[in-house]
C-alpha cells in the first residue's frame, strides 16, 4: 500500500471569491468643471430664470450748446427647465436566495450602480449642453490630414475664439488621441506638470488652461481620410448644473410578485452661459483637430 495522494480525492471543493464590483468605463469629468447652483432646492418651481442687465449706449461728444441724450438701463432674462431623471432595478425574492452573494452585498452593489448611472447621466447632459449648437464658438477646424493637436494650434484657436480675452480660458477638455498628438509635439515642454486641480483625467496646465483628457469628447467629420475630434476650451462659469433634488434612492417590496424594487431619482437642469447675457460674452470655444496614425 502507498500513502494517499492528491489523485485519490475525486471531489474538489469550489473556492468562491467575493463578487467583484461592476466595471464602468466612463470617467466623470464635466461636472467637476461646471458651476453648481443649489438654490432650486429651497425654491418652488421647475424653471431657472437668469435675469441680467443690458448695456447702455456709447458715451457721446456733445457740442457746447447741446445737452446729453438720456439713455435708459434695462434688463432681460433667459431660462433653463428642470427635468426628472431616474433608474430602477428589480430583484426577485428567489434571486436573493439563490445568489452566492449575500443580500447586503447585492443591495450595496445595486445602490452603487444606481448612483453611478445617475452621475454619468448628469455628466453626459453637461457635455451635450456645452457642445450643442449655439453654445460655443469655433476656434479652429482642420482642412488637412496633418492638422493635429499641437501647442501652437491650441494657442491659435484660443486667440481666434476669444481674442484679447483668451487669458480667461481656464480648462480644455480633449480626447486621448488629441493628447497623444500633443505629446508628440516638439513644443510639448510648454505643459506644466503641476496639477492644482484634481479631477479624473487632468494632467497639468498648458497655456494657462488645465488639461483634462476624456474619451467621451465627440468626434467630428473625417478630413483627408483622418478621424477628427472636438476639444473644448472654457472660461469660468461657462456652463452649470442647477440642482432641484439630489439623487434619492428608494426601496419597496412588491408582495404579489415577490420582488424588491430599487429606484434612483433626481431633478436638475443644465445650462450653457455662452453668449447668453451678451453676444460678445463668449465662454466656450471648440477646437477640431485630426489625429495622427
Amino acid at each position: 500500500m502507498t500513502a494517499t495522494q492528491s489523485v485519490d480525492f475525486q471531489y474538489e471543493p469550489r473556492v468562491w471569491q467575493d463578487h467583484i464590483t461592476a466595471f464602468f468605463n466612463e470617467k466623470l469629468v464635466f461636472g467637476a468643471t461646471a458651476y453648481r447652483d443649489n438654490t432650486l432646492q429651497t425654491s418652488p418651481g421647475l424653471t431657472v430664470t437668469f435675469p441680467y442687465f443690458t448695456p447702455i449706449g456709447d458715451a457721446e461728444e456733445p457740442l457746447e450748446t447741446e445737452g446729453l441724450q438720456v439713455d435708459s438701463i434695462a434688463d432681460d432674462s433667459f431660462t433653463a427647465t428642470v427635468k426628472e431623471v431616474g433608474k430602477a432595478v428589480g430583484i426577485k425574492k428567489k434571486a436573493f436566495k439563490k445568489s452566492a452573494a449575500s443580500t447586503d452585498r447585492i443591495i450595496e452593489e445595486v445602490s452603487m450602480q444606481l448612483g453611478r448611472r445617475m452621475a454619468e447621466k448628469v455628466d453626459t447632459d453637461l457635455l451635450n449642453e456645452f457642445s450643442g449648437v449655439g453654445n460655443f464658438i469655433n476656434g479652429f477646424t482642420p482642412t488637412l490630414a496633418a492638422q493635429v493637436m499641437t501647442v501652437k494650434r491650441i494657442a491659435e484657436a484660443k486667440i481666434m475664439a476669444f481674442g484679447d480675452r483668451q487669458n480667461e480660458a481656464g480648462f480644455i477638455h480633449m480626447h486621448s488621441r488629441q493628447y497623444l498628438d500633443l505629446l508628440r509635439d516638439d513644443q510639448f515642454a510648454a505643459l506644466k506638470a503641476e496639477n492644482d486641480f484634481y479631477v479624473e483625467g487632468s494632467i497639468g496646465r498648458i497655456l494657462g488652461m488645465i488639461v483634462i483628457v476624456n474619451d467621451r469628447i465627440p468626434a467630428s467629420s473625417v478630413v483627408d481620410g483622418r478621424p477628427t475630434y472636438r476639444a473644448f476650451m472654457h472660461k469660468a462659469n461657462a456652463y452649470g448644473l442647477h440642482m432641484k433634488q439630489e439623487i434619492e434612492i428608494e426601496t419597496d417590496y412588491d408582495i404579489l410578485h415577490r420582488e424588491w424594487v430599487f429606484t434612483a431619482n433626481q431633478w436638475y437642469a443644465v445650462k450653457s452661459l455662452h453668449a447668453k447675457v451678451n453676444s460678445g460674452d463668449l465662454r466656450t470655444a471648440e477646437i477640431i483637430t485630426t489625429v495622427g496614425a
